[in-house]
């Protein structure tokens, strides 16, 4: 018997799809979600899909936080420079993250995931720093250009839950809310009538929403036809 996994790549795999980046103008904290969506949705159908990047989901629900109300202390000062940003993104090598990374899940912590990427860094392994300190170490984003001025937490499953099965409500389409870059990332929620989450991260692998550059913070999926037949014989 196939397990779901599998069954749901299989119909990734053999369900033909097609994807189309939104672009926008650039959005902030006085737009609102369910509205900038309506203005820039192209013509769908209710078998569709929206997607939405976890960053503009944050911004446009009031969950952004100033960069200003994290003064870095001395330990979000030397943690940070110990930080080896990836390329395309400074991490949390950005002081005022690290202490908000701080102030959210405790400094003790933040202190054994550092001691522990210290320790297997040089044996190869990567990751162990996020792998302690938690999603909201891993997933906090802002700090540069064009929203240098704002932090954007991850949302809560709960949180991304209830926005997700909202605006398929008001939208009559399915919905997903994802955190994705070049690296790879989370599908953080989806409604009802979106792909399964399997699928999703099969159908997006290549992040094409792309990075802040590209002003494309929603996409629109649609399911076509089969790519493969079976004749039951």
């Amino acid at each position: 018997m196939l397990t779901p996994v599998i069954t749901q790549l299989l119909e990734a795999a053999t369900t033909r799809w097609s994807f189309e980046p939104v672009r926008t103008r650039w959005l902030d904290p006085t737009d609102r979600l369910d509205e900038a969506l309506a203005e820039h949705l192209p013509v769908s159908s209710p078998g569709d899909t929206l997607v939405i990047s976890e960053k503009v989901a944050v911004l446009l629900t009031g969950g952004a936080i100033p960069v200003s109300d994290y003064r870095p202390g001395r330990w979000a000062r030397i943690l940070a420079r110990c930080v080896q940003p990836r390329q395309g993104s400074r991490g949390l090598s950005i002081p005022e993250k690290m202490e908000y990374v701080i102030a959210a899940v405790g400094l003790p912590r933040v202190l054994v995931a550092a001691a522990a990427a210290a320790i297997t860094r040089p044996l190869g392994r990567h990751g162990e720093f996020y792998r302690i300190a938690g999603p909201i170490a891993r997933d906090l984003d802002g700090g540069r250009p064009p929203y240098e001025h704002l932090l954007f937490p991850p949302l809560d499953p709960v949180t991304a839950q209830q926005l997700c099965d909202q605006l398929e409500d008001a939208l009559d389409r399915g919905v997903a809310i994802i955190d994705l870059n070049d690296f790879g990332g989370t599908i953080r929620a989806t409604s009802r009538r979106a792909p399964a989450t399997q699928t999703l991260h099969w159908l997006l692998r290549a992040n094409p929403l792309g990075q802040r550059s590209t002003g494309t913070p929603f996409g629109l999926i649609r399911q076509g036809v089969r790519a493969l037949a079976t004749d039951g014989g």
